[in-house]
């Protein structure tokens, strides 16, 4: 299993990530990476990483910010296993719930998502009321443009076919915040059968996600995802292309 950690200015919580994933890991005694993903950072999150190296923990260290699916994307580029995924840095579930979804893998699911808005998940009470209710006005556009059957499509814990994932990484172009949607999508396009499981999340009330900032940029990607995947998106002009991939992808 490779699993991909997008890290930017994480020194505080990534050394605490990786102590919690890391044991059980080793104990599940089968082949693994991490790969953490260091972009554009101003603090000392290498230097975190660089001290699990001889634990099996890669580190891919970019001088400018990629966002974080562009994190992510990097991350599963070079990944080497049979089962590819990524986590936030925070560690938003228990390692025992992280094999918990990619045992999904070994049946006949390409993809697995984890869900805070499944019945028998817990957790997203803790999560601030604006966050919860901008999650649900993200999921209804989720639905209704992408016609993606999920309910948490956010959950920064997801788990793929690497084979399926990696063949469809050139059809990503969203690397923000949003690109989940833009993977996903991706996925059920290519025939991929994608399995949400409710989990026991963990908020983080130090979360790097500037909410109330991306509300607009991830609406924005959100609909040039659809308009790129439509009939409209060949008549796009490049230059409107370029313009925005280089006004959002960041973010």
């Amino acid at each position: 299993m490779s699993i991909v950690i997008p890290a930017w200015n994480e020194e505080d919580r990534l050394a605490r990530t990786l102590e919690r994933y890391l044991p059980a890991l080793e104990a599940r005694g089968e082949p693994f990476e991490v790969i953490v993903v260091i972009d554009g950072v101003r603090d000392r999150t290498a230097e975190v990483a660089y001290r699990y190296a001889s634990r099996n923990v890669r580190v891919l260290l970019f001088p400018n910010k990629l966002g974080k699916g562009g994190a992510v994307l990097a991350g599963i580029k070079v990944s080497r296993f049979e089962y590819v995924g990524y986590l936030d840095a925070d560690g938003p579930i228990s390692p025992q719930e992280m094999y918990g979804l990619v045992d999904y893998l070994d049946g006949d699911v390409d993809c697995v998502v984890a869900s805070r808005w499944l019945r028998g998940s817990s957790g997203r009470s803790t999560e601030p009321l604006f966050n919860r209710v901008a999650g649900r006005g993200w999921n209804f556009l989720t639905r209704s443009l992408l016609f993606l059957p999920l309910r948490d499509t956010q959950a920064g814990a997801k788990f793929f076919r690497g084979p399926v994932v990696r063949s469809l990484l050139r059809s990503v172009t969203l690397t923000n915040r949003a690109f989940d949607v833009d993977l996903l999508y991706h996925v059920r396009k290519r025939g991929g059968r994608v399995k949400e499981v409710p989990v026991n999340w963990t908020h983080d009330p130090a979360t790097r996600m500037p909410i109330g900032r991306a509300i607009p940029v991830m609406f924005f990607s959100l609909v040039g995802v659809r308009v790129a995947n439509s009939p409209i998106g060949k008549r796009v002009p490049s230059k409107l292309v370029d313009w925005f991939l280089d006004e959002f992808q960041s973010s």
